[in-house]
């Protein structure tokens, strides 16, 4: 089988401003933080590294070098990647250079309004304006584009000079009807002279106008040209090529290159186009620059999927189970065929476990890019770790031909063809996926202030409350029995509906929402003392959705002597706790997998016996 077609990494100096421009935005300078943290960065901002070819973040890093450093850091005995953002001159001058652009183009905007701004003066101020694009555009691209402008001119009068003469021509007078013809296109054309020449007068004032901005243009050039030398003389291999040029659209199933570096709520400092009157982000500008496309929704959940055909999910599973080490991967409950809810547990953990090396550049490619692996953070009998490795994908094989990379199968280092291969072709190892950063991601610190928002819990996922305990305390509202009347034995889009009718009825009964609430806080205290007694009784576990750790609390709000839904408590800087939302025994579970297996009798797969259906992704 042949190797993939590489792509030529390519980074343009305009590609890595923008890129610099959202850094600053989320990370302060000289700091070390983890390299999954820039990689959910790049996921919630629609930056693709594949989009300028590499498959590999770090290799992506080096060509922005100037500007961003690498490092390694021992924590928790696990050696993890770091990166920091530096401060670079030149950008900074570009971006402030940007800034004072846009200012200036609020305050024309603004200027409309007043009596006294004139509108002739305002629409100088636009034609000076320049987009972000522009401004680092070279001077030859800039001669190629007016003289583009000009030939476009040139066309076009030269047509309505053919025109005019077609119509006056003495050819097209014949007889008698057309004598009288040739006298209307006489007519017309000392009409049209007559406009010909005030157009004229007209046409030398906007060139004159348009000649007095292109100067002002090209001394703003001028004045840029040596930072952008400076730039481009210190940076990057990837400053000497190329922009990037718009990819094909991927197949379905194969991972979407996004649009690079699309604009979200996040997005860096906003900047105004000749061609638009609202301002656009800097992002977008790159967008537009380098080919729009639309961007694919990021779902954690399907990263695994859409890198490399699988086969089925059950026979994957199942071989991974049965070469791992035994833990039970089944709810008690889940009595069902293989083919829907089977290893419900591994399912959810090799997928996001997936996700979570994505984040932190851990998946491994070979030199030659023609076998990719990770480590699945599994261990076998002997406690060696286990690999999934990845060939290339056959086109003939119409399974295969939409996805980049095809399962090979799962290994150990140095046993079996793929192991030896991944001895010969990697090194180091691929290593498992890495969570903690502090010490209080593991330990529950009781002196610490527990804020709840309570408004989410006992209203956005009143779903997840258990039925027995609505009912207990709505009991005073006659319409909240009739709602939760027989709700357990409805489907799922009925119970949807309840619930919702449930959630108003909540909301706007002050009287409900505090006895609620009240309930909920006891239920707390009674979490905090059973920690005091047991401090493994907080659990944490990783939220792939916000890239986030967290700790769980068992709320027990029924007489049952087992929690009912477990409390998502999160660390905040400030030293408080907030407490998110309240998850459901099996979605705590799974969560907590991720890290590893929970050893606590109020967190077991043979104690949970309601494992819904997992939640949408976009929750």
């Amino acid at each position: 089988m042949t190797a993939r077609k590489k792509d030529e990494p390519r980074m343009s100096a305009e590609d890595r401003l923008s890129i610099y421009g959202i850094l600053k935005k989320n990370f302060s300078f000289d700091e070390d933080y983890p390299l999954a943290n820039l990689g959910w960065c790049f996921v919630r901002e629609g930056i693709n590294k594949e989009d300028y070819g590499f498959l590999k973040l770090k290799a992506m890093l080096e060509e922005m070098v100037d500007f961003v450093s690498t490092s390694t850091k021992e924590i928790g005995g696990v050696s993890q990647s770091m990166f920091a953002l530096h401060e670079f001159a030149p950008f900074e001058e570009k971006l402030a250079e940007e800034d004072e652009s846009e200012d200036t183009q609020e305050g024309a905007s603004g200027s409309e309004e007043k009596p006294e701004a004139s509108e002739a003066s305002s629409d100088a101020e636009k034609d000076n304006k320049q987009s972000f694009s522009e401004v680092i555009a070279d001077e030859e691209k800039c001669k190629k584009e007016t003289n583009t402008k000009s030939n476009s001119n040139k066309k076009i009068e030269t047509r309505s000079e053919k025109e005019i003469s077609a119509e006056s021509s003495p050819e097209n007078a014949k007889g008698d009807k057309e004598g009288k013809d040739s006298k209307k296109v006489s007519a017309t054309k000392d009409e049209n002279d007559s406009k010909d020449k005030n157009g004229i007068r007209s046409e030398k004032a906007t060139n004159n106008k348009n000649e007095s901005n292109n100067k002002k243009v090209a001394k703003e050039q001028k004045d840029t040209k040596e930072a952008k030398k400076t730039d481009e003389d210190a940076g990057s291999k990837g400053d000497r090529r190329s922009s990037v040029a718009a990819l094909p659209s991927p197949a379905q199933g194969e991972i979407a290159p996004s649009r690079r570096l699309e604009s979200s709520k996040g997005s860096s400092s906003k900047q105004k186009t000749r061609s638009s009157s609202k301002p656009a982000s800097r992002s977008q500008a790159v967008s537009r620059a380098s080919g729009d496309r639309p961007r694919r929704r990021v779902i954690p959940g399907k990263a695994l999927e859409r890198f490399g055909y699988l086969g089925t999910w059950p026979e994957f599973l199942r071989t991974l189970a049965n070469l791992a080490l035994d833990e039970p991967w089944d709810f008690c409950n889940q009595d069902i065929g293989e083919a829907t809810r089977k290893y419900d547990i591994l399912h959810n953990y090799i997928r996001y476990t997936f996700y979570r090396l994505t984040l932190e550049d851990k998946i491994g490619f070979s030199s030659d890019e023609d076998f990719a692996v990770f480590n699945t953070g599994l261990v076998d009998r002997h406690y060696e770790d286990i690999y999934a490795c990845f060939e290339p994908s056959d086109p003939e094989r119409p399974e295969e031909a939409r996805y980049a990379w095809s399962f090979a199968g799962f290994c150990t280092a140095g046993t079996g063809r793929l192991g030896k291969r991944l001895v010969r072709e990697l090194s180091p190892l691929p290593q498992p996926a890495s969570y903690l950063e502090r010490k209080e991601d593991l330990l529950f610190d009781l002196d610490r202030e527990v804020v709840c928002d309570v408004h989410h819990i006992v209203v956005d996922n009143v779903h997840r409350l258990p039925v027995n305990f609505l009912r207990d305390e709505l009991a005073s509202s006659q319409e909240c029995l009739g709602i939760l009347a027989g709700i357990e034995d409805l489907t799922d889009g009925a119970r949807g509906d309840r619930f919702e009718k449930l959630r108003i009825v909540i909301e706007n009964d002050t009287r409900l929402f505090n006895r609620l609430s009240t309930s909920i806080n006891a239920a707390i205290d009674v979490a905090k003392r059973q920690v005091r007694w047991n401090y493994k009784t907080a659990v944490p576990a990783y939220y792939p959705r916000t890239n986030s750790m967290n700790l769980l609390l068992p709320l027990i709000l029924t007489d049952s002597p087992t929690p009912d839904v477990a409390l998502v408590v999160e660390l905040q800087k400030s030293g408080n706790y907030q407490g998110q939302t309240v998850v459901t025994m099996a979605q705590a579970y799974r969560d907590a997998r991720l890290l590893c297996r929970p050893y606590i009798d109020w967190l077991s797969p043979a104690s949970i016996i309601d494992a819904a259906e997992e939640e949408d992704e976009e929750e």
